[in-house]
């Protein structure tokens, strides 16, 4: 067997009782009594000795910074609970040309470091010969305990489900270079869950069926990686595809499990893209669409970067040619916009300059619905609705709702009573924007309640029964409630909804959004009780939701024109059928 002391830089040398031999079994501690069974190890601070096989070497600074080790087989200690791998801190040149499989024997000092053991300051390292292959363990998400992912923490493994793992978020991938896999789609808890000890229990299961899927870098990428995954019309990382069982070497960062890969993840399944159902002649479609903060400075050229959208008129031109794209794309009757900029109804106003793109690019030459205020409430963005004036006719101006909560938190909604060609009876469109679940309060009913519906739950609440009671004293004949309820299938406001005589015409798994790796709908279409038998057709349309962020206008090395990831929100589309024999 080799025995070589590595040539250390001057910041190396070797301290009394540090390694001096590969033959030397004197003051060597075994990886697993490093690692320990509990999250931290039982060796912090020490300075200790160490034998192991190298599994990967990701020396270089633009990679991990290390290198990774695993107990050679008469090593190990045979207990479940401990590790077996570990990971050693370096850079150098003494330390690149270690190949995987190398015998390393090295002393350095025991550290945590965002959740992952390690050694650091090395002080004598010496390459021992090649060692036995190591063969990687097999796991299966979800895991049966965070101990169980400790457990492996820095050792080779394959990582396979019973079912294909799912791709189910990518939100820092552009940034951080890693994306999450799941065994199956992840759901926002209070989505399929009923807010309070259902929904935590799902949260506990949701962390345990996660892990990320780095790049073998801790710097930001110069190109998105895992670019072997990419597909779709975007030749994007699309949330909802499967892939293969993938190889790598468990690590650690904070509270999440990643997977340094061994081998490059290959792809299974596509993500499934849902082609738009062609509309009836006799359908009345009704559309849903957060914008994604929709704001076009002074409508002239100037006013940039805008308080809340587009930075510069380059990005405003990318926003709009993609909005335009989904939103002709839909060929919907009626569209409630959500994140509208609230500049009014004048020629250079966002609304104004939007509708202005889809007429030029649309067969449908669409109006705006308007109050008789100039503005629809006094937030930065508001609500807006545009139509087909060809098959629908406003009978009066829209009206709004200014007071109680929808003054002091969730937008003002806009309703517009509608005529319907060659129908005799009318059809309200009511859009919504309700409080967010963010900037929560430290205390009262509107902290969050830790149940899975976030903070200002209770605001939402009171929205909803004030919306209802003022459609039922308004006399809104025949309405639909759409937009973003910033609410979940089975939280509260929704659930307030169906209790009192509404319907929604989504399904618990039908999502618009994903966050944090999970899918979920905030956005929702309701019916009165007495429209269900008129519901022809209902779609979720995954323009957006499943697109990486990097893919939208602010980024010009990414973005391509059309509809997808034109918004972070998922258009709804509704269609009724509405005619004199219904």
């Amino acid at each position: 067997m080799k025995k070589t002391l590595l040539s250390l830089s001057a910041l190396f040398f070797a301290l009394p009782g540090a390694a001096q031999n590969c033959d030397s079994e004197a003051g060597l501690t075994p990886i697993a009594q490093i690692q320990g069974s509990a999250s931290q190890s039982p060796k912090l601070g020490e300075q200790i000795t160490t034998l192991g096989v190298v599994t990967q070497n990701w020396i270089a600074q633009e990679q991990l910074g290390g290198l990774f080790l695993q107990s050679t087989q008469q090593h190990q200690d045979n207990d479940s609970n401990t590790s077996e791998g570990l990971f050693i801190k370096a850079s150098g040149k003494v330390y690149q040309d270690i190949k995987a499989g190398t015998l390393l024997k090295v002393t350095g000092t025991v550290s945590e470091t965002d959740g992952l053991t390690m050694l650091t300051n090395t002080t004598a390292v010496f390459e021992c010969g090649q060692a036995e292959a190591v063969s990687p363990v097999e796991l299966k998400l979800p895991f049966t305990s965070e101990q169980q992912a400790e457990a492996h923490e820095g050792m080779l493994v394959t990582v396979s489900a019973d079912q294909p793992l799912t791709i189910s978020g990518h939100y820092p991938l552009a940034r951080h270079g890693y994306f999450d896999v799941s065994a199956g789609r992840l759901w926002t808890p209070t989505q399929i869950a009923k807010p309070g000890a259902a929904a935590q229990a799902l949260a506990k299961s949701n962390q345990l069926n996660r892990l990320q899927i780095d790049d073998n870098s801790q710097t930001q990428p110069q190109q998105l990686p895992h670019q072997q995954l990419f597909h779709g019309p975007q030749n994007s990382l699309r949330s909802g595809a499967t892939i293969k069982p993938v190889t790598g070497i468990l690590s650690q960062f904070r509270d999440d499990y990643r997977l340094q890969p061994t081998t490059a993840p290959q792809l299974d399944q596509r993500s499934q893209i849902t082609a738009i159902v062609p509309k009836l002649s006799d359908n009345i479609r009704i559309a849903s669409f957060n914008v994604l903060n929709y704001f076009n400075g002074d409508g002239q050229g100037n006013g940039f970067p805008t308080e809340r959208g587009a930075r510069s008129p380059a990005q405003l031109q990318r926003q709009q040619d993609k909005l335009v794209a989904a939103i002709t794309a839909l060929k919907a009757d009626v569209v409630g916009l959500m994140e509208v900029e609230n500049d009014g109804f004048e020629p250079h106003s966002a609304i104004r300059e939007l509708v202005d793109a889809i007429n030029d690019a649309s067969r449908i030459d669409y109006a705006i619905a308007q109050p008789r205020s100039t503005r629809v409430g006094t937030d930065q963005i508001s609500v807006g609705i545009i139509y087909n004036p060809q098959r629908l006719t406003p009978v009066s101006h829209a009206a709004t709702l200014e007071q109680g909560s929808f003054r002091r938190g969730s937008r003002v909604p806009l309703a517009q009573t509608f005529k319907v060609e060659g129908v005799e009876q009318p059809l309200t469109v009511v859009v919504n924007h309700f409080k967010s679940k963010g900037s929560c309060p430290d205390d009262g009913i509107n902290a969050n309640q830790n149940d899975g519906q976030a903070c200002w739950n209770a605001l939402r609440v009171e929205s909803a029964q004030e919306l209802l009671s003022w459609i039922e004293q308004q006399q809104l004949p025949n309405p639909v409630l759409l937009g973003d309820f910033n609410a979940y299938y089975q939280e509260d406001p929704i659930q307030y909804f169906i209790e009192n005589g509404y319907h929604n015409v989504s399904d618990a798994k039908e999502y618009s959004y994903v966050y944090d790796s999970q899918a979920g709908s905030l956005d929702h279409i309701f019916v009165h009780q007495s429209l269900v038998p008129k519901v022809s057709h209902t779609q979720h349309v995954n323009f957006n939701a499943d697109e990486p962020a990097s893919y939208d206008y602010r980024d010009a090395d990414y973005y391509q024109p059309g509809p997808y990831r034109s918004s972070d929100h998922d258009p709804l589309l509704l269609d009724l059928s509405w005619s004199e024999d219904d």
